[in-house]
């Protein structure tokens, strides 16, 4: 799967020097974990995630604790003196697998898609990878059996078990490698097992 098949691309953003605090009213308006920083020619900057507002002091209640506290720092007024910059980015064409892979080793829930000009095209998000990854069975079945058959491949017999697509058939090295490639670009794949004779060329 590659990026463009999943992200999102109805995606808020802000400037560097927007109102942080109309920022967090978009965070909490949009149900969203993070909104990308943009420049006026819409190049990813940074981003303003639900952890950098965290990190700011919040005013702490009163009846938690025995004795008064201080009060807090007040917050700065643009996103700019938040935002984390230069962030991880993901491109239209990036694999999926590695995408998910740097959101689970970083925890970020979300990363900006750019194009080529590094220009924001779209988002892509954890639950975006699990959404593709519930795809049942049937209809990735259905999806890699259709592209085969326009290959002029329907004579191949399309098994799919777990997210798991075994393709019967195949008689030469060269057509499992067709096989694979046009299995892996459906979404919801998770491997594909492709049978052919040992005596194959």
């Amino acid at each position: 799967m590659l990026v463009r098949e999943l992200m999102v691309t109805a995606v808020a953003s802000v400037g560097a020097e927007s109102s942080l605090a109309e920022a967090v009213r978009l965070l909490a308006a949009r149900r969203v974990s993070a909104l990308p920083v943009v420049d006026e020619a819409r190049r990813v900057v940074g981003i303003l995630s639900e952890a950098d507002v965290l990190r700011l002091q919040i005013a702490e209640d009163p009846r938690a604790h025995l004795a008064p506290t201080p009060p807090p720092h007040p917050w700065p007024a643009t996103v700019s003196a938040v935002m984390t910059p230069d962030p991880v980015t993901a491109h239209t064409g990036s694999d999926v697998s590695l995408v998910a892979l740097t959101m689970a080793d970083t925890g970020w829930k979300s990363l900006p898609v750019v194009d080529e000009q590094d220009r924001l095209v779209g988002m892509v998000s954890r639950s975006d990878v699990i959404a593709a990854l519930s795809t049942s069975d049937e209809e990735i079945r259905v999806r890699v059996a259709h592209d085969l058959d326009q290959l002029g491949r329907g004579g191949w017999t399309v098994a799919v078990r777990n997210g798991v697509v075994s393709i019967h058939g195949v008689v030469s090295r060269k057509d499992a490698a067709l096989a694979t490639a046009v299995a892996t670009t459906v979404t919801g794949v998770r491997r594909v097992d492709v049978q052919v004779p040992q005596s194959s060329p």
